[in-house]
């Protein structure tokens, strides 16, 4: 068999040369770079490419309280005011005096407003509300109010939230808004004798209430320090005294304090006269007579002989309630 003869597949093939080899290793190695890089950057990314049907996180909204509010309202000694408080975000916030417009503001995005009127607002007693108008055009009321008392000459200045109906109300300024971390603020009580406590303490913690030494209620002050207690008995006529605990852990009590509690027997019914005791104000005897804070003008009107300023009554004095079906 000649050399001729031999099959082409019998015969040696060619070897790669080492350079062709040299070349085509870094190659390789690139093009599994590239696509480890294509990879993860797809990856990465994933979450905003639509084909992946990965849907995206839904827009926060901000949200506001669905009604008005105030969270500040101050007084200085010269009748300027500033108030602040809660709306939502957008929406046109209007301050009334009564019925009276005393001004409008805007809450920011975060639905925060602040007002301060021009001029300082005058002595007297007055009821402060608000009225939203949203975004969605819709108008809405506060569901509590803001009552102030503004002497005409030195004195201490009383600003109250309460309810539009009465009920739990808080100190904004005057007596107890300024105390210690533990405080009591107001001690209600209505006709029938059901009795409404509230106070300060440190946010988040436990409060325990008594009266006269029985315990009457527990409570945990919010975020802003607030606690209210309706003790479950009624009140009786007589002298009292209310005692609030702060308590930590085991009930071990880490901060005290007492007040005087004075309960009138003319104001346990609903005779047509009332005497005045220590802590009484016209706007609190028509609350809890009336059902309305503003118709102190009734009780005023009916004892103008005896009440020369409706911000100055004292301790002694009797006066006469217009029966509520005559008014």
């Amino acid at each position: 068999m000649t050399e001729n003869d031999m099959r082409a597949s019998d015969r040696p093939q060619p070897v790669q040369s080492q350079r062709d080899a040299d070349i085509s290793k870094p190659l390789i190695i690139a093009v599994l770079g590239l696509v480890a890089v294509v990879a993860a950057v797809i990856w990465n990314f994933s979450g905003d490419i639509p084909l992946l049907n990965k849907p995206k996180p839904a827009a926060v909204q901000q949200q506001g309280p669905t009604l008005p509010n105030f969270d500040v309202v101050r007084v200085d000694a010269k009748g300027n005011t500033v108030m602040a408080g809660r709306a939502l975000p957008g929406s046109t916030v209007i301050i009334l005096d009564g019925e009276k417009e005393i001004g409008k503001v805007t809450a920011d995005k975060n639905g925060e407003w602040v007002f301060t009127p021009d001029a300082p607002l005058p002595p007297g007693t007055r009821q402060l509300s608000l009225r939203m108008i949203g975004p969605d055009g819709k108008t809405k009321n506060s569901d509590r109010v803001v009552v102030m008392s503004v002497p005409e000459s030195g004195g201490e200045v009383l600003i109250v939230e309460q309810g539009r109906d009465g009920g739990k109300s808080r100190v904004l300024q005057g007596t107890g808004a300024a105390g210690g971390p533990l405080t009591v603020e107001t001690a209600d009580y209505d006709s029938t004798g059901k009795i409404s406590l509230s106070g300060k303490a440190e946010p988040g913690s436990t409060v325990q209430v008594y009266l006269d030494n029985e315990f009457i209620g527990r409570a945990v002050a919010d975020q802003k320090g607030m606690w209210d207690v309706e003790a479950p008995g009624k009140a009786t006529a007589g002298n009292h005294t209310v005692r609030v605990d702060q308590v930590g852990a085991n009930n071990s009590v880490l901060a005290r304090v007492e007040v005087p509690f004075p309960v009138n027997p003319d104001q346990l019914n609903d005779r047509d006269e009332v005497t005045i005791v220590k802590g009484n104000s016209l706007w609190r005897i028509a609350r809890r007579v009336y059902g309305q804070g503003m118709m102190y003008t009734v009780i005023f009107e009916a004892n103008k002989a005896q009440i020369k300023d409706p911000n100055l009554i004292y301790p002694g004095q009797v006066f006469s309630l217009p029966v509520k079906d005559r008014i």
